[in-house]
């Protein structure tokens, strides 16, 4: 066997193979340590799991994806773009960028550096690492690891002045989906609606089918990316994600407008819970105002929420969609779609409404009509005001929430009456 033929330094024979985990993990790990043992085996097990693929394999550019620590000197420009409840976010240049390594003859080698925007999400009071914390990080690696779509997890840096963890992410140019309602609503069409739910749709989809829940879903945790010449949307901020169904203990957080009402009323949070805030989502999309803007978010909300009241919608909204958004927010969450289906009828509305001629040709009358719905409703996009006072005890961010004795969850008669509606049905799939 020729020298070649070898890998440099375990001299184990080189398979078709992009990683060899016997020696290259060597040349990233040494030297560096985060001073938290849990922070450190993460990133560590990212190195030695890495995926690799064959040679003739375009994915990925042909380099392994991994978690790297990031000496926080390593970032300028930093500045202060967001907050929320368990965490601030800042955008900075990565003076290096990315660790990329390739082939080359029978070594590794690193591509030159390349300064990058990113996003740097300091998680607060993460001094000493919690398991919550450390959720998050493992959740955001598995969807990006995953290649669900996920916005890019680069990886982890250290605050040296508050000693806090920052996790350091693809930047979304177009900021969240709250911020751009509120600034830009009367130039959004339809088109893009339907597409930014769509994507929230898939990647909602893609969490559920790894087994996590968000819990935290909301239009703030809709980032927007300029890619291909259209704004792609991706769910952000899986800081209260879990594994499965998650018991209650009589405490709720998140935002509560979103919250489903079985949640409030102390049940178990499960997939069909972020279904619920899918549809919330759905109307504030249609309405352009963050939901109950008007009033307090306490547990006066709360009890009226268990009584069947929902957000509104805006004008001109087409039928079959506050349908969706109404099954969505159901008070039977056995009766809400599931994250796949949603996808599927999102899908078929943007291609049937959007779509080039061959695809609205292949959805027949059913198609057209909803086109016709759609078209129809971005005339009256530039006549919805969006000027309204927000009440001062309505918080749009997570918060910690208890209450107690609230009725079990009813439909309102307006979520009924549409729900049967047979007029709608001919139009769903």
């Amino acid at each position: 066997m020729s020298a070649n033929s070898n890998h440099v330094n375990c001299y184990k024979p080189r398979e078709k193979k992009l990683w060899c985990k016997e020696c290259v993990p060597r040349c990233i790990i040494e030297g560096w340590t985060s001073e938290n043992s849990d922070i450190d085996e993460f990133i560590k097990n990212t190195i030695y799991n890495a995926k690799y693929f064959d040679d003739d394999d375009d994915y990925n550019d042909d380099y392994p994806l991994f978690l790297e620590w990031i000496p926080y000197d390593r970032f300028e420009n930093i500045e202060k773009i967001g907050e929320g409840g368990f965490a601030k976010v800042y955008s900075a240049t990565w003076i290096c960028g990315k660790t990329i390594y390739t082939r080359h003859n029978d070594s590794w080698r690193k591509r030159e550096p390349e300064s990058i925007k990113v996003a740097l999400k300091k998680l607060n009071g993460s001094q000493n690492m919690t398991d919550k914390y450390l959720n998050e990080l493992k959740t955001h690696w598995s969807l990006y690891n995953s290649n669900t779509g996920s916005l890019n997890f680069h990886g982890i840096t250290r605050d040296p002045e508050t000693k806090e963890f920052v996790m350091v992410m693809q930047y979304a140019s177009e900021g969240n989906l709250r911020c751009i309602l509120l600034n830009n609503f009367n130039n959004i069409l339809w088109e893009e609606k339907l597409l930014s739910l769509m994507n929230s749709a898939y990647d909602l989809k893609n969490l559920h089918e790894l087994g996590y829940l968000h819990k935290d879903f909301h239009s703030g945790n809709i980032l927007l990316n300029y890619e291909d010449n259209e704004n792609i949307s991706y769910i952000s901020d899986f800081g209260l994600s879990d594994i499965g169904s998650s018991k209650s203990d009589n405490k709720v957080c998140g935002v509560l407008p979103y919250i489903a009402p079985e949640v409030l009323n102390n049940k178990p949070y499960t997939k069909s819970s972020d279904i619920y805030s899918f549809g919330v989502i759905m109307a504030e999309l249609s309405s352009g105002m963050p939901p109950f803007y008007e009033r307090k978010h306490d547990v006066g909300l709360a009890l009226d929420i268990c009584n069947g009241l929902r957000p509104e919608f805006g004008k001109g909204t087409p039928d079959i969609y506050k349908k969706l958004a109404y099954k969505c927010m159901d008070a039977n969450p056995e009766q809400r779609p599931k994250a796949k289906e949603l996808y599927v009828i999102l899908h078929f509305w943007h291609n049937s409404t959007y779509g080039n001629c061959q695809d609205i040709k292949k959805f027949g009358s059913k198609g057209r009509e909803i086109k016709d719905f759609f078209k129809e409703a971005d005339k009256e996009i530039p006549k919805v005001s969006i000027s309204y006072e927000k009440n001062l005890g309505a918080i749009y961010v997570s918060r910690a929430l208890t209450f107690s004795n609230l009725p079990e969850p009813i439909n309102s008669p307006i979520i009924t009456s549409f729900l049967q509606d047979s007029r709608l049905k001919n139009l769903e799939i």
